[in-house]
């Protein structure tokens, strides 16, 4: 590895604190919707990401290949893990959506429901947990119910009431200056969602 001029490395670090601090996994909850409390309990769930279902391969001549994108996935689905309490929420939170059809919409925030950079929102959402693991030399063991929750995604996405949700709403320098790229792309109305009526005001 070469040694570099100090002035060209510090370009790269200008750049790279222009553009704001890095997200961390750990910093996002999963709301249902109907049953908010129990976000605090959810410690594990997919982010899901609009792109592809994948490729198209289109023959050209010679023997040559092309590629062409497939359709939108909209279908996700991703790892889930629910921590029961001693007052059996997880066990009631199952019950209570089986109750209703199995079937739940929920918000992800990138941040917390009260300060948040950002929210999306999945829809027809159900669960297929595995029966949990009980062992008596697991003393130091929080039990938990892992599983997969499978959900549509369309990239309803909102902005949220914060740009730094670590500061309690207040922006910093972990946000960056840097200019964010924006597509030209305008959805059409009719495909716009309406405000959530109980979106979060900004501080």
């Amino acid at each position: 590895m070469t040694v570099s001029n100090a002035a060209y490395l510090k370009t790269f670090y200008t750049g790279m604190q222009n553009m704001g601090n890095k997200i961390i996994s750990s910093d996002a909850m999963f709301e249902i919707i109907g049953y908010e409390e129990m976000a605090l309990l959810i410690k594990q769930f997919p982010d899901p990401v609009l792109t592809s279902q994948g490729e198209i391969e289109v023959s050209t001549p010679m023997g040559g290949v092309m590629y062409q994108p497939q359709q939108l996935k909209v279908a996700h689905q991703g790892s889930i893990a629910l921590t029961e309490t001693m007052k059996g929420h997880i066990s009631d939170l199952n019950k209570s959506i089986n109750l209703d059809g199995g079937i739940f919409s929920a918000w992800i925030y990138e941040g917390t429901p009260q300060t948040y950079l950002r929210r999306k929102k999945i829809l027809n959402a159900f669960f297929q947990l595995d029966d949990a693991d009980r062992n008596w030399e697991d003393r130091s063991q929080i039990l938990t119910f892992t599983g997969t929750v499978f959900f549509n995604y369309f990239g309803e996405e909102e902005a949220g009431n914060s740009k730094d949700y670590r500061a309690g709403g207040k922006a910093s320098l972990a946000i960056g200056s840097g200019v964010t790229p924006k597509s030209g792309y305008q959805m059409p109305s009719e495909l716009v969602q309406p405000p959530h009526p109980h979106s979060y005001q900004g501080v």
